[in-house]
């Protein structure tokens, strides 16, 4: 896997490095730190967002004598210091599928599922979350569209770009992914073993925000392939014109950059993480993805000895890996 062993023992002295200091340079471009935080005593971590510089984040915990779980959400700032609880209703609370996204300078807690479709809203004043009756949350904003995702679950997803100039839906099939960045390249979306660039949305089918299944009846178009690789493939980020991307097998994980088709490794991560990039906010100009682990996959999709590890913070190509203990 690697060109020659120089290259795996120079990687290796990297990583040891990263484990007694709390930040280390990969480039000239980009550098990562690594934190700990204690929030175990709060029940699992499902979701966050970073929302005028402190973390929301929502745990879910068992409950005594039953099967249902709980959820409630905390605030706090970026170096783990406890600010206050956050009230969800209880029509919030069981939700089984959600996200958190930020539009226009306002904090969304958001489900979408083919069953229901539910929407809350963070008060301004006050730390309370109160269900609105509009139902478009986008996950990303530019000057030319604003995109939304459309997820079915099993049965796939698809993204719709809108026009801010005349209001037309333009739609492409993807699996139930937010990862979406806008680069020089054009709109790229990281997706599991692939890179796809949409370089012009207006090429995709002419559609309506319908957020129906009506995808698996099209096929795309305006879509290209920027790089294909059998590591699997959970993000990439563009700073000063360089394309990084975070990848990984079952041996360890990396951070590296892409240049002429080439995927060259910057850091290791030294151990087989996921990343998922349901945790990720492009509306601050952040980066959010949840880092866990598991230990085997059932026939039937589901992961044994699952765990979340902590969350990797992405801000101007500097890389904050912070572990959950």
């Amino acid at each position: 896997r690697y060109a020659n062993n120089a290259l795996y023992l120079m990687k290796v002295k990297v990583f040891i490095l990263a484990l007694f200091f709390p930040s280390i340079c990969l480039s000239q471009d980009i550098s990562i730190e690594i934190d700990t935080l204690n929030l175990s005593v709060y029940g699992q971590l499902t979701e966050t967002a970073v929302f005028e510089d402190n973390f929301y984040f929502i745990f879910q915990s068992k409950r005594r004598n039953t099967s249902a779980s709980f959820k409630s959400m905390k605030v706090f700032d970026l170096n783990g210091k406890f600010i206050e609880n956050v009230f969800l209703p209880l029509s919030a609370i069981s939700m089984p599928y959600y996200d958190l996204r930020i539009n226009d300078q306002r904090l969304y807690l958001k489900q979408e599922s083919s069953f229901s479709e539910k929407t809350f809203l963070l008060e301004k004043y006050v730390a309370n979350f109160n269900q609105i009756s509009d139902t478009l949350v986008y996950i990303l904003e530019d000057s030319d569209f604003k995109i939304y995702p459309n997820c079915w679950g099993e049965w796939g997803g698809s993204t719709y770009f809108e026009s801010k100039d005349n209001g037309k839906v333009y739609e492409l099939s993807s699996s139930c992914t937010y990862n979406f960045e806008k680069t020089n390249l054009g709109y790229l979306l990281t997706n599991r073993h692939e890179i796809l660039v949409i370089e012009n949305p207006t090429e995709l089918y002419e559609s309506q925000l319908t957020f129906d299944r009506s995808y698996l009846d099209k096929q795309n178009q305006g879509i290209d392939t920027l790089f294909k690789s059998e590591f699997d493939l959970y993000n990439s980020f563009e700073k000063d014109n360089e394309l990084f991307v975070i990848y990984g097998d079952s041996i360890n994980t990396q951070v590296g950059i892409l240049e002429d088709q080439e995927l060259t490794p910057l850091f290791d991560l030294g151990h087989p993480y996921r990343f998922s990039n349901l945790f990720k906010n492009n509306q601050t100009d952040m980066q959010i993805l949840k880092m866990y682990t598991y230990d085997k996959i059932t026939e039937f999709g589901g992961l044994i000895g699952y765990k979340v590890l902590g969350f990797l913070l992405i801000n101007d190509g500097n890389l904050r890996l912070y572990y959950v203990n």
